[in-house]
């Protein structure tokens, strides 16, 4: 049955609200032309189809609002799979919401958040999968990001998805033809079910490794720099950023809170966050402090841990590092030019690893965070330490949403399961239940079977006007 909010004509934004040089509004439904007409009296009618038209654009009562350009794409070439017209204005925010007011009175309503893009899934223009991909594209934080969301707005993901489906609608169809004409054919499934069945199992197994690499470029990962007092964190911070964000000076304790920034590593939108020394203090402010680095430490993706070198790598740096035990981490001895000469060189290039001249624990990486080449040597690390599974190349194809990931290994146990059925010598009709299952998972994926209060859900985390 279909939703009867569907058959409303919508009206919204599509630029963020506040002055600026443009702004864009659109109506999309069945009214839209003619309300389009009742705003700009002067349009032809019929309005030519996707012709931009320099217009004035009136109010209810009459009153001009604005000169604007009209373009109306009729129900065959619009995104949203029914006419809509976009209005391009200059941006003021009166002006806008007084032509807003005008639209409502010609017959629309306000959209709710990503409407546009519900409709367009909803007439067939695009998947489940895409529709993601245009909210992914519109929160990228990184252009490796921004690129994946495009390729996967492109389709490549959904194509990806239609091969592994073609393979387990195969396999479906032998199971089917084993069931139904046993007496003619026999009971046992042709092998190539259970090949089918094996390379769709694989091929899914493969798109589910992908979701930690798609994770990190659609959502990023935080990396809390932790470490005693003037261990050189926020030289290091700012090192990082190549700016001077966090306050440095030779006072332990100078950090008492935590600094975030964002820094693009390999693609993936990494947060910084600068800690307070971790030390036992009867300073009130500064305990807060601690328990703040602290609970930076057990919330990070990752941890940099940070010790002076010259000072050694203390008892309280073990404790610290043992409530740290399983995270990703990068232990870097800071102040390398404090042990004199020839660390400025190890320094730079930061390649000495290991045990290093007998005081450095095993993978600590020297460094001194006032080198020129600091931030950038820092930089490689920590792209290593995080984003080494991220590759641009492939990132069309990876999933991008933590739904993706569920149901596609939920697809891919699925077709193992129907694997094992048939290895075991079992009747067709348990492999043909646990391929079926495996369908119903990816149906799901594209929306082809997703459920109204998970579209409800799903669209309603857009923004207004898309």
């Amino acid at each position: 049955m279909v939703d009867s909010a569907v058959l409303d004509t919508i009206v919204a934004p599509a630029t963020p609200a506040g002055r600026s040089a443009l702004a864009v509004l659109r109506i999309t439904g069945c009214l839209a032309a003619s309300i389009a007409r009742r705003l700009a009296p002067r349009l032809p009618d019929p309005i030519p189809a996707r012709r931009p038209i320099v217009a004035v654009l009136h109010a209810d009562d009459g009153a001009a609002i604005d000169e604007a350009v009209v373009t109306l794409f009729p129900t065959a070439s619009s995104p949203t799979g029914e006419d809509l017209v976009e209005i391009s204005m200059h941006g003021s925010p009166v002006a806008l919401s007084r032509l807003l007011d005008a639209a409502m009175a010609g017959g629309a309503r306000p959209a709710r958040p990503g409407e546009f893009t519900e409709r367009a899934f909803r007439s067939g223009r695009i998947d489940l999968v895409r529709a993601e991909a245009v909210r992914d594209l519109i929160e990228s934080r990184t252009p490796a990001a921004a690129l994946a969301s495009a390729r996967r707005l492109a389709g490549a993901l959904s194509a990806r998805v239609s091969r592994v489906r073609e393979r387990l609608l195969s396999a479906a169809a032998g199971l089917t033809a084993s069931i139904d004409f046993a007496d003619d054919v026999g009971e046992a499934p042709p092998p190539e079910v259970a090949a089918e069945l094996r390379e769709a199992a694989d091929a899914l197994d493969r798109l589910a490794s992908t979701w930690r690499a798609g994770r990190l470029l659609s959502h990023g990962c935080r990396v809390a720099i932790l470490g005693r007092p003037n261990a050189g964190k926020s030289t290091l911070f700012n090192a990082l950023l190549g700016r001077d964000r966090a306050i440095v000076t030779e006072v332990p304790g100078t950090t008492r809170d935590t600094l975030e920034a964002e820094v693009d590593l390999g693609g993936v939108a990494v947060t910084l966050v600068d800690t307070a020394g971790l030390r036992a203090t009867e300073d009130r402010i500064e305990s807060i402090g601690v328990s703040r680095a602290h609970a930076e430490g057990e919330r990070a993706d990752a941890v940099f841990y940070v010790f002076d070198v010259a000072g050694g790598f203390a008892e309280e740096d073990a404790d610290a590092l043992a409530r740290l035990e399983g995270r990703p981490r990068l232990l870097v001895a800071n102040k390398a030019d404090r042990l004199g000469a020839g660390a400025d060189r190890l320094a730079a290039d930061a390649d000495r690893l290991g045990s290093g001249a007998g005081a450095l624990p095993d993978g600590a990486v020297l460094v001194c965070g006032l080198h020129p080449h600091a931030g950038e040597t820092l930089r490689r690390l920590l792209t290593e330490l995080v984003a080494a599974e991220v590759s641009t190349e492939s990132a069309s194809e990876m999933l991008g949403t933590r739904r993706q990931a569920d149901l596609v290994a939920r697809a891919r146990d699925a077709a193992r399961d129907a694997l094992v059925a048939l290895g075991n010598g079992t009747s067709p009709e348990y492999a043909a239940t646990h391929c079926d299952a495996a369908l119903s998972a990816l149906a799901d994926l594209v929306g082809e079977t997703t459920s109204e209060d998970v579209l409800r859900h799903l669209f309603a985390t857009f923004c207004i006007g898309k």
